[in-house]
């Protein structure tokens, strides 16, 4: 597979009422948003916060599982929660500071050491983190299974 020097990713949005749209995109479902209930949205529905946050964890998600196939890293579960913090910033207004991110890696215990590096170089191609203005900590916790004797 050989990789072009830039891509394009192109999004519509309909506004539906309120403080609210759809998102669409060829070949893809349709996304129902609001701005969040703090904000004086709807409840319930995805906001532009949660698919931002989505965004970065889904990224590196894509990223590490991607290096770990090619790296042939046996996987036996992944999983993660993100944590993204919005702050009024003095001067500035609100904008996000911080998103932490917590993979749950699930490998044999001898392949932990291999999952580091993976994550490792995850981290540092993911295109959307590498992109954020605010500060993105990975903070991963390896599970392992027992060793069958």
């Amino acid at each position: 597979m050989s990789l072009l020097d830039s891509y394009s990713y192109e999004v519509q949005v309909e506004w539906t009422g309120k403080r609210g749209g759809r998102l669409t995109a060829e070949g893809m479902p349709p996304l129902d948003f609001s701005a969040p209930p703090e904000f004086a949205g709807e409840a319930g529905k995805w906001t532009p916060e949660h698919l931002l946050a989505g965004a970065s964890a889904s990224c590196l998600a894509a990223t590490f599982l991607a290096i770990a196939e090619i790296s042939k890293l046996e996987l036996e579960s992944f999983r993660m929660k993100v944590h993204a913090r919005l702050e009024k910033i003095p001067g500035e207004g609100y904008r996000f500071t911080e998103f932490t991110l917590a993979p749950e890696i699930g490998v044999a215990p001898q392949d932990v050491e291999k999952a580091q590096r993976v994550l490792s170089k995850a981290e540092k191609n993911c295109f959307v983190n590498q992109s954020l203005r605010a500060t993105v900590k990975v903070e991963p916790h390896f599970v392992t299974s027992p060793v069958e004797v």
